[in-house]
């Protein structure tokens, strides 16, 4: 995920992004094979350089508490610190048309010890309050009223695996909005940058949904890995999971679905999607698994990956995306 900075925005009660746009010529073929029909869009991938980067991450979801927290992880990579912005919205959501969002939102970011590096509330009344303004408005995110009950921090973060954990405050639930952005000013060293998100909730229907969305900055396409997990979480105990998730894949500008997956074991694709999942780090699932899974080539842009229960079925699932090289 290299990146140069691309302002965009999310309208999340249509769960469509909007972007301003580099195009690129591509061609999708779509394929059916064990009745699970899979997207593929590609382009001249041959014409990649090093400009082309994940630009930021976000997930969107109900949050609760226990086994319905929800939980964003995302990495940097390289060999120096770099200033990231966390972002926990939730009051902020209601302007998009969501009636169901969060009153009052908290944040915790932990680094991969376990150790927590700073909690977030009301982000207007902090200290640092200017400077995630500030940020916020170079990377390109919405603003905040100062008065909301938001939660934002700014941290120079070195490398690492880090989580974001948002909760209500006292106790409250809701749909609520996490964001990482790189918030380096200038241009963004290839070699240190945000590589991946991955956020864990409970998958419900309609605000409920499960969404992750991501920009792709540059001028040539980037293959990403985008990965539904249900019953892959059930070997590390989570409770509830979700039986049979389905991954749906939407761009802003373009009509319809792009590209779409339920049961990736299924596809013929499935030996390249467990190649990118080991090469980027990513735990191994079972075989015949039912989880969903898309390895595609995507032009620079917005996008939005949710994840359903077919069938309307609900439970614990974790949506992960990945830059593969």
């Amino acid at each position: 995920s290299r990146r140069r900075h691309t302002r965009f925005k999310c309208d999340w009660s249509s769960d469509v992004c909007s972007s301003d746009l580099v195009g690129a010529s591509a061609v999708s073929l779509t394929a059916s094979t064990g009745g699970t029909a899979v997207t593929y869009v590609g382009a001249n991938v041959d014409r990649r350089v090093s400009d082309e980067k994940l630009f930021n991450l976000s997930t969107r979801s109900q949050t609760g508490v226990g086994g319905q927290v929800l939980i964003a992880g995302f990495v940097i990579s390289g060999t120096e610190a770099k200033p990231v912005l966390v972002r926990a919205i939730g009051p902020a959501l209601t302007a998009f048309g969501l009636s169901g969002a969060l009153s009052a939102a908290k944040l915790e970011v932990v680094n991969e010890q376990g150790v927590t590096i700073k909690v977030g509330l009301d982000w207007g009344s902090a200290s640092d309050a200017a400077a995630v303004a500030d940020a916020s408005a170079r990377v390109g995110a919405f603003p905040l009223a100062k008065s909301s009950r938001d939660a934002a921090v700014l941290l120079n973060l070195p490398p690492g695996a880090y989580t974001a954990i948002v909760t209500g405050q006292n106790g409250a639930s809701g749909v609520c909005l996490v964001e990482a952005y790189d918030a380096t000013v200038g241009s963004i060293p290839n070699a240190q940058r945000l590589i991946n998100m991955s956020s864990r909730a409970l998958v419900g229907s309609g605000e409920a949904t499960l969404i992750g969305g991501f920009v792709i900055s540059g001028s040539v396409p980037k293959r990403v890995l985008i990965r539904a997990v249900g019953p892959g979480l059930a070997q590390f105990g989570v409770p509830q999971v979700l039986a049979k998730p389905q991954v749906i894949l939407q761009q802003n500008g373009r009509n319809g679905i792009l590209a779409q997956n339920a049961g990736y074991a299924n596809t013929a694709d499935a030996p390249a999607i467990n190649a990118a999942a080991t090469s980027v780090g990513a735990f191994p699932l079972v075989a015949g698994s039912a989880d969903a899974a898309l390895l595609i080539n995507l032009d620079p842009g917005a996008y939005t990956a949710q994840v359903v229960g077919v069938g309307g079925s609900t439970g614990a699932a974790l949506i992960e995306i990945y830059e593969v090289k």
